[in-house]
């Protein structure tokens, strides 16, 4: 009998070809067409509308495939000793950490430049200070999360399956970078970071839905495809969000940088995460697990 191919291969050559696609058109929008300092379009030429239009696509090619093999595709929670899964979980931690303290930096910086009447700072909430507060407080706590998930994976021993109050903090992260975002008051059409960074927030939130589920075995029968279906998405939105930036940094070009969307080492950070974790823990089923499934159904 034919042994069927890992889909997990197709779908990762379709995102590193997608990546390759959409970074140099991003870098030039950033050279070209985006005012400096604000993020606004100057103009709508053709690679405004091939990232909305291509983008959008990989998204959705990358979810049918995995949905066309979710009764194949199997993420393997047992305690494993993997190297390249633990450093991807540690640089996730570090980078983590290095959002907390920004976040914690900005919020004091906004509320000291806010007015106080009558007794009640006004931009407490309406700033996204309070967004940012409680972004840094669950980054920490995922910074501990992913040590323990990234420790688990140096000995072998455990996989962070008995933290399933913690793995819901990623979640919570990714809400609260929905927030602030949100409490922005300006054209998110016009100003391409942002419309970037939402869908990357929302995509990322469901990558890290389903990874909770699937980690700590809550609810998990058939969410295995869930994990790439998102993950890669969301990882190829995280991309695109910090290598264009990073380029325009290294370049000398950070003052076409949006002010408000500067570099963030977490979104890096994420992707690679995602990645390592979908190439190493994520795989198809033998018959004898496809056979076991069927029975139970």
């Amino acid at each position: 009998m034919k042994k069927e191919k890992n889909p997990i291969n197709l779908m990762l050559a379709f995102f590193g070809i997608a990546l390759v696609a959409v970074i140099p058109v991003r870098c030039y929008q950033f050279i070209k067409i985006l005012e400096p300092g604000t993020g606004f379009y100057e103009k709508t030429d053709w690679s405004v509308w091939f990232l909305y239009i291509f983008i959008p696509i990989v998204c959705i090619a990358l979810a049918v495939i995995s949905l066309s093999k979710k009764k194949t595709l199997v993420y393997d929670n047992k305690p494993i000793k993997s190297i390249a899964v633990a450093l991807a979980a540690f640089m996730l931690a570090l980078t983590l950490i290095i959002d907390a303290v920004e976040q914690f930096g900005t919020a004091f910086s906004l509320l000291n430049n806010t007015p106080i009447f009558y007794g009640e700072s006004v931009g407490l909430f309406k700033s996204g200070a309070a967004a940012r507060v409680f972004e840094a407080i669950a980054a920490v706590i995922c910074t501990v999360y992913f040590t323990i998930f990234g420790y688990g994976h140096i000995t072998g021993k455990s996989c962070a399956v008995d933290n399933k109050l913690m793995a819901l903090f990623p979640v919570i992260w990714c809400i609260c970078r929905l927030m602030h975002r949100f409490m922005q008051t300006i054209n998110y059409l016009n100003v391409s970071d942002l419309m970037f960074e939402l869908f990357m927030c929302v995509i990322l939130m469901l990558f890290f839905m389903a990874f909770a589920q699937l980690n700590s075995n809550v609810n998990a029968d058939n969410l295995s495809w869930k994990l790439a279906a998102y993950g890669l998405p969301a990882a190829l939105l995280c991309l695109l969000c910090f290598l264009p930036r990073f380029i325009m940094l290294i370049t000398g070009r950070s003052d076409s940088l949006y002010t408000e969307s500067p570099v963030e080492w977490c979104d890096l950070g994420c992707a690679v995460f995602i990645i390592t974790l979908i190439m190493s823990r994520l795989g198809i089923a033998s018959k004898k697990h496809e056979t076991n499934s069927e029975a139970e159904n």
